[in-house]
């Protein structure tokens, strides 16, 4: 292996003082350093005072950030760092609760957002603040944070503004309003919460289950939805069968309630969807489904729910496994835990959507299969971080004509250093990003690229050490 030069053996500023002025190469290395997983506090802390701030400000929103860089953010004077904030998943109730009181409308209407995409439950005085919230935006946001007090409903169902009147009656708060705020909404002058009111009273009628019921139905929408998955009466069940609408035959026919023999009548049907529906219903024997012609089922298709609720049952997925349909094997192939020799048999598979699914989802889906994968394009790039693909063994593939072989030989965590250092230079711009940011690249040569066009790159290389980061914060005029 390559001795790793340390940064004190040699003068990092004086070979990179040179290009020190160049505004591209300091944005690059601020990009770089603000993406680099290893930047200890102390750098991103420097980060956050630099300006122009680094071009990328996804690491406030994905990286767990420390204490003290946490509290630099919060207290930025630029308001688009303070909202960043808002989006990053890592922040307690209590920390994200505190971008409730900003000084900006649209810091607030960020938590407001965050806490109802993510139903984190911030504290009662936070959801005080956003329901008192001068813009009336935030106050309607309000409404969609978890845990919202029944006093706070009352207050926006009496606001002053009639958007947020009318956005505080829904089905789910029309009944926990008290009779007297009701009466008030029933009378409101404003029409938009009269509307809204009309709509959170309806409630929904029975869908029909009896043939009178259905005949006398008129709303074709509440038909189809009957046919589909109400628990009808056989006499219905019948009825549907001769329907002309192949939609309606085709709602019956995945309609669990249906009796298995009324569905099996609907296996020579003219139209290719309801043939479909029958042969994916869960009541079939796989002689059964095997007999029905179904059409070609290339293109995306849900995991069957009746499929997924067996996922932890390994007798039926060795059985399932070896279905003639393939979206149930796609479905089955969807499972995050599989018996090993199940694995191995649906990695061979001639449907390549079931490999696929496989590779994507299976803990246990082979190293071979994950690499045929991943070379076939970037779309596969998240299988390098399935259990699997990074095995000892992979760097053999560094000298590979394909490019995309030859990035997943980088994925190798035995690689040697002079393999890493060669790919820096290699024709294929992802490959040789992938060697400039590896951590194996010999110190030498990721020094020589801070001063290339793969600055940003070689900042982002979690191997620069601690005061190369520094020196080059230095070079950009970060206080």
């Amino acid at each position: 292996m390559i001795d790793l030069i340390r940064p004190q053996d040699v003068s990092v500023n004086e070979e990179l003082t040179a290009d020190g002025g160049e505004p591209s190469l300091r944005r690059g290395w601020l990009a770089g350093l603000a993406a680099n997983p290893a930047a200890p506090p102390e750098v991103l802390g420097r980060l956050l005072a630099a300006h122009p701030l680094p071009d990328r400000g996804g690491w406030l929103a994905e990286r767990p950030l420390p204490p003290a860089v946490l509290e630099a953010a919060l207290a930025h004077p630029a308001a688009q760092v303070r909202r960043r904030l808002a989006d990053n998943p890592h922040l307690t109730a209590k920390e994200l609760a505190r971008l409730a009181y900003d000084r900006d409308r649209l810091v607030r209407r960020a938590c407001a957002v965050a806490a109802a995409d993510r139903g984190v439950r911030l504290p009662v005085d936070a959801l005080a603040a956003l329901a008192g919230d001068r813009d009336t935006v935030n106050r309607c946001r309000a409404l969609s944070c978890p845990g919202l007090p029944g006093g706070l409903l009352v207050r926006l169902a009496r606001d002053a503004a009639p958007v947020v009147r009318a956005a505080a009656v829904t089905r789910r708060s029309w009944p926990l309003l008290p009779e007297e705020v009701r009466t008030a909404l029933r009378a409101d002058r404003d029409p938009a919460v009269r509307t809204a009111v009309l709509l959170a009273r309806q409630t929904e009628r029975p869908l029909p289950r009896t043939l009178a019921e259905y005949i006398a139905e008129s709303d074709p929408r509440r038909r189809e939805r009957a046919a589909a998955g109400a628990p009808i009466e056989r006499r219905l069940g019948e009825w549907l069968l001769y329907d002309d609408d192949p939609w309606i035959r085709r709602a019956a026919a995945g309609n669990p309630h249906l009796p298995t023999d009324l569905a099996l009548t609907l296996a020579d049907d003219p139209a290719e969807q309801v043939r479909l529906a029958v042969s994916l219903r869960a009541d079939l024997t796989e002689e059964q489904r095997a007999a029905i012609a179904i059409p070609s089922a290339d293109g995306p298709h849900p995991v069957l729910a009746w499929v997924a609720a067996r996922h932890g049952d390994p007798v039926r997925m060795r059985a399932l496994a070896g279905s003639a349909h393939p979206l149930v094997r796609r479905s089955v192939a969807a499972a995050p835990e599989l018996p090993a020799e199940v694995a191995a048999a649906l990695a061979e598979d001639p449907d390549p959507l079931v490999r696929i699914a496989l590779a994507e989802s299976c803990d246990r889906a082979p190293h071979g299969l994950l690499v045929e994968l991943f070379t076939a394009g970037p779309e596969y790039d998240g299988l390098a971080g399935r259990p699997g693909f990074a095995l000892a063994g992979l760097a053999g593939l560094a000298g590979d004509p394909q490019p995309r072989r030859r990035l997943a030989a980088l994925h190798d965590p035995l690689i040697a250093p002079e393999r890493v250092a060669r790919l820096t230079g290699d024709p294929d711009p992802a490959v040789a990003d992938a060697a400039v940011r590896h951590p194996r690249l010999p110190l030498p040569v990721l020094r020589h690229l801070l001063a290339s066009e793969h600055a940003p790159s070689a900042a982002a290389n979690p191997g620069l050490p601690v005061d190369v980061m520094h020196c080059l914060l230095d070079l950009s005029g970060a206080p």
